[in-house]
């Protein structure tokens, strides 16, 4: 019966370290007597010379000395074990303790009594006055205060339970060499991870030779990984026991047949053991000084044995292609499918696996360049979103240079470290990423069709390519792991974040500037995540500082590479819209921080921003025109842009911009909002002049119901907004920036192919 709530809070675990201790007293003990035993009795005999003593009963009592002596050695081993384990029960079980203590004092704190049992009831006593009522008057919002903590309680106390049943379970083990039966287990672990990883092994290899586990053994297995995955003693012996890379690499094929082809209906199931898996790969490769030595010596040899285990093909039946129920595949290819379904790996196993598999198709490293290649797609469906449903194949990696850096892009620090252009490596790595590394690795040098064999052609990229890449970027360039939110400083970056920023939005734009179609599609809104990510450097680039160093992070890109880039991603019109907003909310923050006195008189501060506001509008106009205007004859380029251009309240703003009060909302939607949008509609048969043309009369207006919003709140008048200051110091000086914007943007934008 598992330990209960009561249980836990009134166990003293000091005991449990007491009895480790007089545990490894014993086996020491045990020690002394069997080396006193050896000395002084069994070998006594042996080393009579002169054989005083023959016979049978000689004969019979060494046979028996030996059996003794080696039940002396036994009971001191398994003493010695049983310390061992009760130690590194007491070291695992004092934190979850503590963590049961800690859920039910902040549920104390909360307004709640914590009964015998772990179940909270409401205090009106400890409720503060200003909420009495609200909780004595609904029923709903008490019972979900309550069912909260005794959640958080149970999954405490349930966390107790699994560890003390895996503990049980192991120093319960069998001997393994079966041994004498009530004599001592010589074979016990002194490590609670390493004995269970036996019988972890045990299960895993059951799966690998094709076997179906029973319920039962199945949540066992769960239970063992849940509770022993993060213990590095665990990992390595389990990887070990399941034969190293390729077998860890043959059991994550065989759950994913499972998962999809042979029993899908069950694919949570087999999916979870196969997460278990991408758990101990992560801890097993991950050195954290804790056991350097045994870390590193595991770390080296996985590494290596990966490198041979990562090229060799396997035959699989998840990548059926109409002619053939399966193909080989690499084992890379399987091991990053594998972790891309894990995260937390180390930084320097990522750094490594990226650089070897590198290795193994670079013609300048000795690969082969067409390693990857397997019939057929594997990007799965695109989604509107522009993400890939993963429901039929888009779950495998079969790129797994960019599967492993779409993991990496999960830790910023190390996809930064990893493409910092400040490093030789890092520049290598852009270099053969960006320009010398073959993406298309779909074979159709024979295709096929429902019932026969068609003609082929070359290979060609998948839909889904340098997804990861450019995820990895993004990661690299913000510091933040894409599709979250930043932090609050997230528009303060680091130097090494910088360089890569820089150096994407130089590199880009130079290709831009000959095709605008060039920058990658799969890649464009990343670039357009990354530079909202940098809203005032962008906002210091557009606006009238040009080629200055910008203030908030002393960016060094010119104005002109500034526009080829955008203009570059902006063929993706959800991407245009990331950027834009983002700089529409700045200017937003700008102008909504202005006073009436700033107003009213045309300081300098109103003047800077009317500059630096009609600067930026009247640029990224210029690109929308240019963007609408080259896709007019079009109609399926044109129709998805504006299809993806879509209107969205603030709310989740991009930049973080602050939203106190209806003012700075209405501010935002109108740079942001439905008024932008509009300036999509009735392009048809206008050329990029008409178009620009066209903004110049209906784009500004925008940026001049911006001041006009905020001088009425602000409590001006219609004859102060009449007045010189605010006509001339302000809204002409917007407008001529505005207009200046465009003229200067002109130029920069590139050429279409």
């Amino acid at each position: 019966m598992p330990v209960d709530y009561e249980k836990i809070i009134s166990t003293d675990l000091s005991s449990l370290h007491e009895a480790a201790t007089a545990w490894k007293n014993m086996g020491k003990r045990f020690g002394e007597l069997h080396d006193n035993y050896r000395d002084h009795v069994h070998d006594a005999v042996w080393a009579d010379n002169n054989r005083t003593w023959t016979g049978q009963g000689a004969s019979v009592f060494l046979n028996q000395a030996t059996i003794t002596q080696g039940e002396y050695a036994a009971a001191r081993d398994e003493a010695k074990a049983v310390g061992g384990m009760l130690q590194d029960a007491y070291e695992i079980l004092k934190p979850l303790r503590q963590a049961v203590i800690d859920a039910a004092e902040d549920a104390e704190q909360s307004w709640l009594n914590v009964g015998p049992e772990g179940r909270c009831t409401i205090n009106f006593d400890k409720i503060p006055g200003e909420h009495q009522h609200r909780y004595r008057q609904d029923a709903t919002l008490r019972t979900q205060l309550e069912d909260l903590w005794n959640g958080k309680i149970a999954k405490a106390v349930e966390a107790v339970q699994t560890a003390d049943a895996n503990i049980k379970k192991a120093l319960m083990a069998e001997p393994a060499d079966g041994g004498p039966i009530g004599g001592f287990n010589s074979s016990l672990k002194d490590d609670i991870g390493e004995a269970r990883a036996a019988r972890a092994s045990e299960l895993y290899d059951k799966i690998q030779d094709g076997e179906k586990l029973s319920d039962k053994e199945r949540a066992e297995l769960n239970r063992i990984m849940a509770a022993n995955e993060n213990d590095p003693e665990f990992s390595r012996t389990l990887l070990t026991s399941l034969g190293g890379p390729e077998g860890t690499i043959r059991v994550h094929n065989e759950l994913s047949e499972r998962a999809y082809v042979d029993d899908p209906g069950n694919k949570k199931r087999h999916l979870a053991l196969d997460g278990h898996l991408a758990n101990v790969l992560r801890t097993a490769t991950t050195v954290d000084g804790k056991d350097t030595a045994a870390d590193k010596k595991f770390y080296e040899q996985w590494r290596e044995d990966l490198k041979e285990a990562g090229v060799k093909q396997y035959e699989v039946d998840f990548t059926d292609y109409d002619h053939t129920d399966a193909q080989d595949v690499r084992g890379y290819q399987s091991i990053v499918t594998l972790m891309q379904q894990g995260s937390g790996y180390d930084d320097q196993f990522l750094h490594d696996l990226a650089d070897d598999i590198r290795a193994a198709e670079d013609e300048d490293r000795g690969g082969d360049k067409g390693i990857w290649d397997l019939k057929g797609t594997f990007a799965g469906e695109q989604q509107k979103d522009g993400t890939f449903d993963d429901s039929r194949k888009g779950w495998f990696a079969n790129d797994p240079l960019d599967g492993v850096l779409g993991i990496m892009s999960k830790d910023p620090a190390a996809a930064t470290a990893y493409l910092d252009p400040g490093t030789e490596a890092g520049k290598d790595r852009l270099q053969y990423l960006e320009h010398d590394r073959d993406w298309e690795i779909v074979d159709t040098s024979k295709g096929y069709g429902k019932t026969h064999e068609i003609p082929g052609g070359p290979d060609i990229e998948d839909a889904d390519t340098r997804t990861g890449f450019g995820a990895a970027l993004e990661a690299a360039m913000t510091g933040n792991v894409p599709g979250t939110e930043g932090s609050e400083d997230f528009a303060k970056h680091s130097p090494a974040e910088i360089r890569v920023l820089e150096h994407v939005v130089t590199e880009y734009a130079e290709v831009a500037k000959i095709d605008k179609g060039a920058i990658p599609e799969n890649m464009r809104q990343n670039f357009a995540n990354a530079l909202a990510f940098y809203p005032q450097d962008v906002h210091d680039v557009l606006g009238v500082r040009g080629n200055l160093p910008t203030e908030m992070n002393d960016i060094e890109i010119d104005r002109s590479t500034m526009n080829q880039f955008i203009r570059g991603v902006a063929e993706d019109g959800t991407a245009f819209r990331t950027i834009h907003d983002s700089q529409m909310e700045v200017i937003a923050g700008d102008v909504h921080a202005l006073s009436g006195e700033d107003l009213r008189t045309g300081s300098d501060d109103a003047r800077e921003v009317a500059r630096e506001s009609g600067q930026v509008m009247g640029a990224l106009d210029h690109i929308r025109a240019d963007v609408l205007g080259s896709h007019r004859d079009d109609e399926i380029s044109q129709n998805n842009w504006n299809k993806t251009y879509q209107y969205h309240a603030a709310g989740a703003l991009v930049t973080g911009t602050p939203i106190f009060g209806d003012t700075i909302q209405r501010l935002i939607d109108i740079g942001a909002g439905q008024h932008a949008e509009n300036l999509n509609n009735e392009i048809t048969d206008k050329t990029t002049e008409d178009l620009i043309e066209y903004y110049r009369s209906k784009g500004y207006p925008r940026l001049e119901e911006m001041f006009t919003v905020q001088a009425e709140a602000q409590g001006l008048g219609n004859e102060d907004m009449r007045d010189v200051p605010f006509q001339e110091e302000i809204l002409e000086r917007a407008s001529t920036n505005y207009s200046s914007a465009i003229h200067d943007s002109e130029g920069s934008t590139g050429d279409r192919d």
